[in-house]
């Protein structure tokens, strides 16, 4: 199920991004144009990935051009709000990762500079840089996209309006979703990303939004929902820990759950199962709109679906 919340369209996006381009001199236009087409559903990912090879490496300074279409991509994230779109974004990120690694073709050292470190690349050797190779280790990749996630409370606190903020939170969780869900098209691991659908979910649901410590709470539920909807099955499959909020640790105590080896920590069945009763218990109170109750109601019933397929212990589950 995908959420349709006002935002930008891949026409909106596309329009701001070409005018910014005509204020900084054009440079990276022929990949927005490779862009577009993949938006436009013009080309297939990998036939667009390879243009995005060939642009990248007919310049000289190419790991700038490889950083500044790795910083659009993720400035696209930020942007679109189309499921369909971030899907299709994703899709172009796994077709990069799957090209041939670039080697050096020259018979002479390359001198490289990238992130104010220099990297020598002898004749005939893959490119590497920032411990991973051009292109199937996507490097720089993980901490440019981490780094631009920092959760909507730090974007309200960065001046952005609140309802921008969550939508822009919930963008880059659907785009990460989307590559979790579409991680056997890609040699590059993208596990690192599960942090960030149990900090989406424990956030909206084990905070209670009418204290004032989690006042903000709510802005993550948009994007939990859309990470249950697109790759719930492999969250609970791939949950092992993260941080528990009040509600859940208060509810622990209050029935006296045993927990196992990662405490109130530990994404365990009763604590997934939980999750089902808290979107419930979301979805009939007078906090979130209509949209977001049907779409919490349909999220309980997946997850509570999972857990009855498959009740035993999950991978690195204790």
């Amino acid at each position: 199920m995908e959420i349709t919340k006002p935002g930008n369209s891949q026409e909106d996006y596309l329009a701001l991004a070409y005018a910014h381009q005509q204020e900084v001199g054009g440079k990276y236009v022929p990949f927005l144009d490779i862009l577009k087409e993949v938006l436009e559903d013009s080309i297939t990912s990998d036939e667009a990935a390879t243009r995005v090879s060939t642009f990248v490496f007919s310049h000289n300074d190419f790991l700038s051009i490889y950083s500044g279409v790795l910083s659009t991509i993720i400035g696209a994230a930020h942007q679109l709000s189309e499921q369909r779109d971030l899907s299709k974004l994703a899709g172009l990120v796994s077709a990069l990762s799957r090209l041939p690694d670039d080697r050096n073709d020259s018979n002479k050292t390359l001198h490289l500079y990238l992130e104010l470190e220099s990297y020598d690349i002898a004749p005939q050797e893959v490119i590497e840089v920032d411990d991973g190779k051009i292109w199937c280790d996507l490097p720089c990749f993980h901490t440019e996209l981490g780094d631009s996630m920092r959760g909507p409370t730090a974007y309200i606190n960065d001046g952005i309006p609140e309802h921008i903020a969550e939508q822009q939170w919930t963008n880059l969780n659907t785009f990460a979703a989307c590559l979790i869900s579409n991680r056997a098209d890609s040699p590059r691991s993208f596990d690192y990303l599960y942090t960030f659908a149990f900090r989406c979910i424990t956030d909206s649901l084990e905070w209670d939004a009418r204290t004032e410590q989690g006042m903000f709470s709510l802005y993550s539920l948009p994007a939990a929902m859309r990470w249950l909807c697109i790759a719930g099955q492999k969250v609970w499959e791939n949950g092992t820990w993260c941080v528990a909020g009040p509600l859940w640790r208060g509810y622990c105590e209050g029935e006296e759950v045993e927990v196992e080896d990662g405490g109130n920590n530990g994404i365990t069945l009763e604590r997934w199962l939980w999750w089902a009763e808290r979107l419930e218990e979301l979805g009939e109170s007078n906090m979130i709109d209509e949209e977001a109750k049907a779409l919490a109601g349909s999220c309980a019933e997946m997850i509570r679906e999972w857990a009855a397929d498959d009740s035993g212990p999950r991978e690195g589950n204790p």
